[in-house]
């Protein structure tokens, strides 16, 4: 008899690893990207320093002062007001091209999690169902193109990113929707991701048994207790399928 029907993932620091080098590293190489973006096809000179000061700024802003703890925000419809600010133009697509600029730095230092294929096929084969509910503020398309450069797109029936949902966990209506397109109650579900509240305390709040898939550095102080905890993606063979 099968454990579970449905094996749900979280994808930043579970299977891709997105933090090999800071955030705020990441948001200033960002800025001079999207700098020189906007010098190359509008001709616009705007100092990176002065960029990353209103975009990040209008982020923190736009987080903190949100009415829904849960709204996720629509980051190229802020990059668009944040240009507008400074004087630029908007046309149509532009927003989005500059977040894609923006984007580059991030994307050219994710790696894949070890034994992310492996796991994700083994489980597979075994005749379970996989989906993702991820938390990002980025464009769905971008991780979705991502997930099939490292070959991991295949493996999923559903992916489900908040960026596109409009909520973000752990609000209990993404992990609803999950349980729907993966046609599962929760107890037959299992969740596996990196963060207490989001992808432990969230899914177990309505039944799902939530695995923490633990990354060195991180706070775990918070009382959530998993199902499990692993610190390897192959220690999921003997927890999910065997």
């Amino acid at each position: 008899m099968r454990k579970f029907k449905l094996v749900l993932f979280d994808l930043g620091g579970t299977l891709i690893n997105y933090e090999n080098s800071s955030w705020p590293e990441l948001g200033r190489l960002g800025c001079a990207e999207g700098a020189k973006f906007l010098k190359e096809n509008l001709g616009t000179d705007i100092s990176v320093e002065d960029l990353n000061t209103s975009l990040h700024g209008a982020i923190g802003q736009m987080i903190k002062s949100r009415p829904d703890a849960y709204a996720e925000l629509d980051l190229v419809a802020l990059a668009g007001e944040v240009l507008k600010e400074s004087g630029i133009n908007i046309t149509d697509g532009l927003p989005r091209k500059f977040i894609q600029a923006y984007y580059r730095p991030i994307r050219n230092q994710i790696t894949l999690v070890p034994y992310a294929n492996e796991i994700l096929s083994e489980i597979k084969v075994a005749g379970l169902k996989i989906g993702l509910v991820s938390n990002t503020i980025f464009p769905a398309e971008f991780h979705r193109l991502e997930m099939r450069r490292f070959g991991l797109f295949r493996f999923f029936d559903f992916t489900l990113f908040s960026s596109e949902e409009k909520i973000r966990k752990p609000c209990r209506e993404i992990y609803l929707k999950a349980l729907k397109l993966g046609d599962s109650d929760p107890q037959d579900a299992v969740f596996i991701g990196d963060r207490l509240e989001e992808d432990i305390e969230g899914p177990q709040a309505i039944g799902i048994k939530a695995i923490l898939k633990y990354v060195e550095g991180r706070d775990y102080s918070a009382d959530i207790k998993p199902f499990d905890t692993i610190r390897d993606l192959q220690e999921l063979e003997k927890i999910i399928i065997d």
